[in-house]
């Protein structure tokens, strides 16, 4: 899968976008401080510390809890139809009016 996704990750970067959301299979398929987090896929992000808020995160993308209690930074999103397949479009953390894309409750019960 690597050299394409590799390739798509490089063009991104020069083009000024993150890499975010990306599928991979190890680290070295994301961009440098990111990691390859386990979800469908798998998904380019690093952690961040506060929902909904883009400090901590690269351009276009902001903090969201990711399944279970980890927080990363995600793609913003409107609806399902925004994510990637096996990915849904939930608010970043409860009383926000901000979501983002996130591993769906059927994959994330599947694999605790």
């Amino acid at each position: 899968m690597n050299r394409f996704f590799l390739a798509l990750v490089l063009v991104l970067s020069a083009c000024g976008v993150t890499s975010v959301g990306v599928p991979c299979e190890n680290r070295g398929d994301c961009e440098p401080a990111q990691e390859c987090h386990d979800a469908p896929g798998g998904f380019c992000t690093r952690g961040c510390t506060e929902p909904g808020q883009t400090r901590d995160c690269p351009a276009g993308t902001l903090c969201s809890f990711f399944g279970r209690d980890q927080m990363v930074c995600s793609t913003p999103c409107e609806t399902d139809a925004n994510c990637r397949i096996n990915f849904e479009c939930v608010l970043t953390h409860p009383g926000s009016t901000k979501s983002a894309c996130r591993p769906s409750a059927a994959w994330t019960a599947q694999n605790p």
